[in-house]
């Protein structure tokens, strides 16, 4: 049968507490160290995590949590409206045209033109599996497909 016994030292550890304890028929069986963390070590071990907003992709925003990505509305809605021209075949320029007239801005602030709207086509595509199942879309949809129709 075997005994364990656990030892709390206050202060240094010494070599005559070794020799007593072997005395005793005690054997060295684990060592646990202990110490106090500073503040300032603690403080440099938090994960700190900038984006730069191009690094951020169009239709999304950094979450209150700042660590994840999400939706973001207003440029959820460019993009919406960037596919539905698609659909309906206007060019690129009508297209930045359109969104100039209804006053939407890139993420720079500025007026859209041909080319800006031009660089968000990979981004549309990598886009538009959810965009074409979000309930925004069906609404377009159905809002496009009554609009021509005979009373």
């Amino acid at each position: 049968m075997r005994q364990r016994t656990r030892d709390v030292i206050a202060g240094q550890l010494t070599l005559d507490y070794f020799m007593h304890k072997a005395a005793e028929g005690w054997t060295l069986a684990a060592v646990e160290w202990v110490r106090e963390i500073p503040d300032r070590a603690a403080e440099s071990k938090q994960v700190e995590v900038s984006f730069r907003p191009e690094e951020i992709p169009y239709g999304l925003r950094i979450a209150e949590d700042g660590m994840n990505l999400e939706r973001n509305p207003l440029e959820t809605v460019v993009m919406l409206m960037i596919l539905e021209e698609i659909v309906k075949e206007k060019r690129i320029t009508e297209i930045a045209e359109d969104l100039n007239v209804l006053g939407f801005k890139t993420r720079g602030g500025l007026g859209w033109s041909a080319s800006a709207v031009f660089e968000l086509l990979p981004r549309l595509i990598e886009m538009g599996p959810s965009l074409l199942k979000s309930p925004e879309w069906r609404e377009r949809r159905e809002g496009a497909g009554t609009a021509g129709a005979p009373n």
